[in-house]
């Protein structure tokens, strides 16, 4: 619990702080808005067992495609909002790289 906290705020912190400093120039997209909460939904979502909830057979079903679907969203906002607002756009593929790694990791492991 204490590592999804750390992990939490050590990708919504310069996310907010991104926003701040950037009130002067152009805003990001809400849709970047859309991308990088969803991301966070999910890690949330993954990290207090939330698939557990689940059936086995949907959250099986389910976990990977989100993941993948979210990690490209992430990656292709993360180019569309460099050419609007760097400052922004910077966290935005760290997090993404990450769930991606992530993603790949445990469908090794649940492979095995």
């Amino acid at each position: 619990m204490v590592v999804g906290i750390i992990a939490f705020l050590t990708f919504s912190i310069p996310v907010f702080i991104a926003v701040r400093k950037v009130q002067k120039g152009n805003p990001p997209r809400k849709f970047s808005y859309v991308i990088v909460g969803l991301l966070v939904f999910h890690w949330v979502f993954y990290l207090v067992s939330g698939y557990a909830l689940l059936p086995t057979n949907i959250a099986d079903a389910v976990f990977i495609p989100v993941w993948l679907v979210l990690c490209v969203a992430g990656a292709i906002t993360a180019i569309y909002e460099f050419k609007n607002n760097k400052v922004f756009a910077i966290p935005v593929p760290g997090l993404t790289i990450i769930s991606l790694l992530l993603c790949i990791f445990i469908y090794g492991i649940s492979k095995m």
